[in-house]
């Protein structure tokens, strides 16, 4: 058979889709934006019980992050390793990076395009020139090559774009890492694959609750820039996890994509439990905060509610990887139902726009909210709802007419010959 044929017959291959770990992808998305609203939404419910309910959960909104670097390793696992490793050479590993690239770059690129007009707006509107000093041109450059994310920096420009130069990371070790992936998975057992994901995770543990309270598993103890070092820890370990957990599932319920797809559990609610038993830990761990330890100079209370994650939150991640596992096995199950719906299924294709433009949105939420003096109440609940709602609509527009067409158009670009 020729490359090209194999290419053809490898693309009518491909991994068939798991509803539930699309529509995660949404949640994962509006869970990092209410942890960047979360002042907004004290301000509107008032304190109280629920809203420090509320905000406890909305403050681990990080840990949606942390999902998605989980989710991407068992994802492109589950889609790409056997095609790529079927003729295997170093055009499989540039194709694929084109791929990936052709999936993040374009809207990246875009939404940075779109801070700088709002930079410029700002300044024009506000006579404040501190606002085009946000627009620095060697940062820039760092963003449009997928690298602000590499080194300790201030999160500028585009601030949630660092974990896009993280995954970037993880894709170029995907791509020279898979054929060793599949030799793994060939030849290990089961319990060695469990083995593997507890070896990846104690590092991102250790770290995780080395580091202060609010430094949300990205920031030095003393300031808003990225500590070192903690950046590969954190994204490679949670890729890697969730591409070794690919290959145990797949072992465990009997060696395909097919039958990863299909599930393998059907009466046991095991994601609907997971899901609980994770929310539970989140709030026992922020009710508590058993090693209180605060950042320097952060306010740990607006309003009398404590807006701080505890950095003992990320004790979370293996009930994170288990919902993952969970919700991939467990078709039947009620959150994986929900999760399979259209609408969360749209959201979730949706998630990566969401997640790149909700920053622009909510600076756009609070010029509205100051303009109409919605300082508290329910003016103030209006303009975080309606702010919500233009996120996903913007997300929508940016999914549609820039992310999809951008991707088509560079795939297209890439030879048929190339099998990824």
């Amino acid at each position: 058979m020729s490359k090209a044929d194999a290419a053809l017959e490898a693309t009518a291959r491909r991994a068939p889709l798991i509803g539930a770990l699309t529509g995660i992808r949404a949640v994962a998305a509006f869970w990092v934006f209410l942890r960047h609203f979360r002042t907004e939404i004290v301000d509107s419910l008032g304190p109280g019980p629920f809203t420090q309910f509320i905000i406890h959960l909305s403050s681990a909104g990080y840990l949606g992050v942390d999902l998605f670097f989980i989710l991407s390793g068992f994802i492109l696992t589950y889609t790409h390793m056997s095609t790529m490793t079927s003729a295997y050479t170093w055009r499989t590993a540039v194709g694929f990076i084109w791929l990936r690239l052709a999936r993040v770059w374009p809207l990246t690129a875009f939404v940075l395009m779109l801070f700088g007009a709002y930079f410029i707006f700002q300044a024009l509107s506000s006579g404040d020139p501190s606002f085009l000093a946000q627009a620095d041109a060697g940062q820039l450059l760092l963003h449009l090559t997928l690298l602000n994310g590499w080194f300790p920096s201030t999160l500028d420009w585009n601030g949630v774009d660092w974990s896009v130069s993280a995954e970037w990371m993880a894709y170029l070790t995907f791509a020279v890492g898979v054929v060793a992936l599949s030799r793994f998975a060939a030849v290990a057992s089961r319990r060695v694959m469990v083995i593997v994901i507890v070896l990846l995770m104690l590092p991102v543990l250790i770290v995780g609750v080395s580091m202060q309270d609010d430094t949300i598993f990205l920031f030095s103890n003393d300031s808003y820039v990225t500590a070192a070092g903690v950046l590969p820890i954190r994204v490679l370990g949670e890729f890697w996890i969730g591409a070794v957990l690919s290959l145990l599932l797949r072992r465990f319920l009997g060696g395909t994509t097919e039958s990863l797809a299909s599930g393998g559990i059907r009466r046991v609610p095991l994601a609907t439990l997971t899901a609980a038993a994770s929310v539970a830990v989140l709030l026992v761990v922020a009710y508590n905060d058993p090693l209180h330890n605060m950042r320097a100079g952060q306010q740990e209370f607006h309003d009398g509610i404590d807006m701080i994650a505890p950095a003992e939150s990320i004790v979370v991640l293996p009930l994170l990887v288990l919902l993952i596992a969970t919700l991939a096995i467990c078709p039947r199950d009620p959150l994986s139902r929900f999760l399979s719906t259209r609408p969360l299924l749209l959201a979730g294709r949706m998630s990566f726009a969401f997640y790149l433009v909700h920053p622009l949105v909510i600076g756009a939420g609070l010029l509205v909210a100051s303009r109409l003096h919605a300082e508290s109440g329910p003016l103030l609940l209006g303009v975080v709802i309606a702010t919500a709602v233009a996120a996903w609509l913007s997300a929508w527009v940016l999914w549609r007419f820039i992310e999809e067409p951008s991707r088509r158009l560079l795939r297209r670009m890439l030879p048929p010959s190339v099998i990824v």
